[in-house]
C-alpha cells in the first residue's frame, strides 16, 4: 500500500502549481497552468489532495477555491527521507555521494553543497 504522505507524480504537479501561484487557486486556474490535463482529471486530482490533507478549499459563491495546506519544504523533507530509507537504506551520505560522483553537479552547485557543509559545521568542506 502507497504511503499516505507521498504524493503520485500526478498529485505532485498539482501541488507545484499549487504552490507556485501564491494563492488559492480553482480548477480553471490550475487547468490553465497545466495545458494538456482534462478539467475532470484536475477536478478529481484537486479532491484527492485535499482527502490526503495537502489542500483545502474555500467556497466563494459557486467557486471553489483549493490552497496547499502542506509547504513545499515539508513535503520535500518527507519525500527525501523516504528516498534516504527505502532506496539508500537509511544512510544519507550514500544519497550525497550518489549525487556528488554521479550525477554530473554544475560547479555551482558543487560549490553550495560545500558552503552548506561549512554552515553545518561538517568536515571536509573544504
Amino acid at each position: 500500500m502507497p504511503d499516505p504522505r507521498l504524493l503520485t507524480a500526478a498529485e505532485l504537479e498539482l501541488m507545484h502549481a499549487l504552490w507556485a501561484a501564491g494563492e488559492a487557486l480553482t480548477v480553471q486556474d490550475v487547468v490553465d497552468r497545466l495545458p494538456g490535463r482534462a478539467y475532470t482529471t484536475i477536478a478529481t486530482l484537486l479532491k484527492i489532495l485535499e482527502n490526503k490533507g495537502f489542500a483545502t478549499t474555500q467556497r466563494e459563491g459557486r467557486k471553489l477555491y483549493y490552497a496547499p495546506v502542506v509547504g513545499r519544504p515539508e513535503y520535500e523533507g518527507t519525500a527525501l527521507r523516504d528516498v534516504v530509507l527505502r532506496v539508500f537504506s537509511g544512510d544519507a551520505t550514500a544519497l550525497v555521494r550518489r549525487l556528488v560522483e554521479g550525477e554530473g553537479l554544475t560547479d555551482y552547485e558543487l560549490t553550495m553543497l560545500r558552503h552548506l557543509l561549512r554552515e553545518r559545521g561538517g568536515e571536509g568542506a573544504e
